[in-house]
């Protein structure tokens, strides 16, 4: 039996540590190279749907120094991102969920296989990610796997953010700037994957709905002793 109580604090933990996470990529910056800023450089690498968007991202012109210089910082990114985001986001939305059963069962367990989808997905974005990095002037198979990876996982982010909407809506009017941000967090990622060009610095307005969260998890984690979530063990 794990208690709602446990599954919030494990949720606030793995949040913060996404936050830390989020901290160390601001410490690997991305060296100037092609068209697209450093700012949006991850980004347009996830959103990038054509050789012109490779190029633009790590320069025309073979072989040049700012190329394997990106190369490098992306390729720390996306290593940073492999073995630590994924997880850590990935866990704090499991958990989230798992303490979200006690007030509506079904939009629960929606959102856990969303987000157990969009960790699948985002992973294998990240298989296609290190080989566009590696071999930037023939990304290949990597280069029309990726829009299908990419819109997984953030369909299914989004997604995931109107199911834990539709729980927070239930629980109380103190939610509803709460329900607002998951609103956007699931149109932001929609907007990016119909127009990438357009709307890719949308795309992370899933970002919203996990502060919602966390704000909610945070409140709960050491407040007054919440409903148990019963998991079957067995035959229990």
């Amino acid at each position: 039996m794990i208690s709602a109580k446990l599954a919030y604090r494990v949720a606030l933990c793995a949040g913060v540590l996404a936050l830390a996470v989020v901290f160390a990529f601001s410490l690997v910056p991305i060296r100037a190279c092609g068209t697209v800023p450093s700012s949006a450089a991850v980004i347009s690498a996830e959103l990038a749907r054509t050789q012109d968007d490779v190029s633009a991202i790590f320069g025309a012109a073979p072989g040049q120094p700012c190329t394997a210089q990106r190369a490098h910082d992306l390729n720390i990114q996306t290593m940073i991102d492999t073995v630590a985001f994924i997880p850590a986001y990935g866990l704090f939305l499991l958990f989230f969920f798992l303490a979200m059963v006690p007030r509506d069962e079904h939009a629960a367990f929606a959102g856990f296989v969303l987000t157990v989808a969009a960790v699948i997905a985002d992973y294998a974005e990240n298989i296609c990610l290190f080989h566009m990095i590696a071999h930037p002037a023939a990304p290949g198979w990597a280069l029309a796997l990726i829009p299908w990876a990419t819109g997984i996982k953030w369909l299914a982010l989004g997604l995931a953010s109107a199911f834990g909407g539709m729980i927070l809506i239930k629980s109380g009017r103190e939610n509803y700037p709460a329900v607002l941000c998951c609103a956007l967090g699931l149109l932001g990622p929609a907007l990016a994957i119909a127009n990438p060009h357009l709307f890719k610095s949308f795309a992370p307005a899933v970002a919203l709905s996990w502060i919602a969260f966390l704000v909610v998890v945070a409140r709960n984690a050491f407040g007054s002793t919440v409903p148990q979530l019963e998991v079957e063990d067995g035959a229990a």
